[in-house]
């Protein structure tokens, strides 16, 4: 555990889920960037883990690594424990998440099980562990809800992640109405196509499903951008820090889509 920077304010500590890489990384870091010290939740990629681990106090914060499935409980109680260890909860960042592509008549109901667990329990499951943490600390805090552009407007061949995603936006509204009242803003980031190793693995079975190339399968996403770019874990995590920070406390019950214009909400 690092020590932390000479200059550095009052201890902040946020819980991120899913942050071994990709967007969770992003995440984990531009929140330690904001002065946050991080528990770097994460399913089974020790190293990964520990790469955002290291670079968290690279960057002057302290870390804690927490190894779970978000689907059982007692992953949330040891990331909250993890929090409280660090010095409380300010923010908790419900990112973990899994996808399937296939057309709905094709879904494999074990696959639609999976993502329901990961996607919906589990942040279900960190709602509750945060708001049990702010109500211990008799204060409030924040939840951001990493849910996708598709969680406010379907698409082929990704309906069944689509559908777990809407969830994870009416958890979020619900949550906002519900916690307000205790000083907790609840909102939800919704990011577009990233070239993560999840969004690699959609392109990979959209090659084996259409028979087009890897490249053209990639430009057609990238087609429908009006920003033509894909999002990056940069974009995401600037956004969750703004969510998680001083400005944003009149804030909550939103989805806000960070996807260069792929689709409107």
């Amino acid at each position: 555990m690092s020590t932390r920077r000479a200059d550095a304010g009052p201890t902040r500590v946020a819980v991120v889920t899913g942050a071994g890489r990709g967007l969770g990384r992003g995440i984990a870091l531009a929140l330690a960037g904001d002065g946050f010290d991080v528990v770097v939740g994460y399913a089974s990629d020790r190293g990964a883990a520990s790469a955002t681990y290291d670079e968290v106090q690279a960057l002057g914060q302290r870390a804690e690594l927490v190894e779970g499935d978000v689907a059982d409980a007692t992953t949330a109680k040891l990331l909250l424990d993890a929090a409280v260890a660090l010095g409380g909860l300010d923010a908790w960042v419900n990112n973990a998440g899994v996808s399937v592509l296939a057309p709905l008549v094709d879904t494999d109901p074990a696959d639609m099980a999976r993502m329901l667990d990961v996607n919906v329990l589990g942040t279900l499951l960190g709602i509750q562990a945060a708001a049990q943490g702010f109500a211990m600390q008799g204060r409030g805090g924040r939840i951001v809800n990493v849910a996708s552009d598709l969680g406010v407007q379907g698409c082929p061949n990704l309906g069944a992640y689509a559908a777990t995603k809407f969830a994870v936006v009416g958890l979020t509204q619900t949550a906002a109405l519900e916690l307000a009242v205790v000083g907790v803003t609840v909102n939800a980031v919704c990011p577009g196509t990233a070239e993560t190793d999840m969004v690699l693995a959609e392109r990979a079975s959209e090659v084996s499903l259409t028979g087009l190339s890897s490249e053209d399968v990639r430009a057609s996403y990238l087609e429908a951008i009006p920003a033509a770019r894909f999002c990056t874990p940069e974009d995401v995590g600037g956004t969750v820090a703004w969510l998680c920070g001083p400005t944003a406390s009149y804030v909550t019950g939103q989805a806000i889509c960070v996807n260069g214009g792929s689709i409107l909400h």
